[in-house]
This record gives C-alpha cells, sequence and structure tokens, in this order.
C-alpha cells in the first residue's frame, strides 16, 4: 500500500475533498475562544491543523469518514470523545486528542500536538498513522480501513 506524503494546507486539502465528493457535510466554523476553551479542559494543545481545521470546519463528514471537531454533538466531538477515552482506558495517552472513532473494539484515531496522527487501541502501541491531517485526509483514512479490516480478521480468529 503507498500513502501520499505531502505537507498540504489543511483548508485547501478540504475544500479539495469537499469539491470532489458528493458526500460532503460541514457544521461551520468555531469561534477561536471556543477551541482555546476546548485545549484547556482536556489539558492539550490542539495542532495547528486541526485549530485550522475546526476554526474554518466545526467537523467534518466525508466518504464515510467523520472527523471529529470542537462542536456539541457528543458523537464527533473531540473533548467529548477525548474525556470518554481517558475514563475507559487508564493506557490512554494523555497528550493526545480523539479525531476519529474507527468503529472496531474501541480503538481511535489520535493526534498530538506535533500534527502526528496515530491509533490507539487499549493494551497497544500508538501506531503512526499519519505526520498530519492533511496527509490524513488525503489518503482517505486508507490506514484506518487497513486496521479495521486487521482487527475484524483477527477477531474472526
Amino acid at each position: 500500500m503507498s500513502f501520499i506524503k505531502m505537507e498540504q494546507n489543511i483548508i485547501e486539502v478540504i475544500n479539495s475533498l469537499a469539491d470532489e465528493s458528493e458526500d460532503f457535510f460541514s457544521k461551520g466554523g468555531v469561534e477561536s475562544s471556543k477551541i482555546a476553551k476546548a485545549e484547556e479542559s482536556l489539558g492539550v494543545n490542539f495542532s495547528k491543523d486541526f485549530w485550522e481545521y475546526t476554526h474554518n470546519f466545526g467537523y467534518i463528514e466525508v466518504d464515510g469518514m467523520e472527523l471529529c471537531g470542537v462542536v456539541d454533538s457528543r458523537h464527533v466531538s473531540t473533548v467529548i470523545r477525548t474525556q470518554n477515552m481517558r475514563e475507559l482506558f487508564s493506557d490512554f495517552p494523555m497528550d493526545c486528542y480523539v479525531i476519529e472513532s474507527v468503529g472496531i473494539d474501541n480503538a481511535v484515531m489520535v493526534q498530538k500536538s506535533d500534527g502526528k496522527i496515530y491509533q490507539f487501541l487499549h493494551g497497544h502501541n500508538l501506531m503512526l498513522a499519519a505526520d498530519s491531517l492533511s496527509e490524513y485526509l488525503l489518503n482517505g483514512g486508507d490506514f484506518r480501513k487497513e486496521r479495521v479490516e486487521y482487527w475484524k480478521a483477527r477477531s474472526n480468529d
């Protein structure tokens, strides 16, 4: 499998996804003060690309991927999803915040303030998925899809 590895502006990437997809939804931008309050409540600094993404889009859904953001919806709220993971799993890394639920075995995609994205699965080491949110989106969640297939196959053993 080959991943696209390039640094692109997150706003341009999301706009191009919106233009190319018939299945795109955005909640709409979020005020900077609300994003700062979300960071404070989690005790983390959001990466630059996550901050820009949330400020401009709130959260997005594109081609079956629901990317969390700073919104009031429990289902796609980075704050609520991160707090839930911290409560459920003592090994959830305190320097990460949830950007997407994988949908199997409580696995989630998380991001650190440096922008790198990882898969978190309780009892396992973090697995690097992308160097940035742009790279993760440009790859269409390929890493996530591959991991879901892996865990589905593993659970059938």
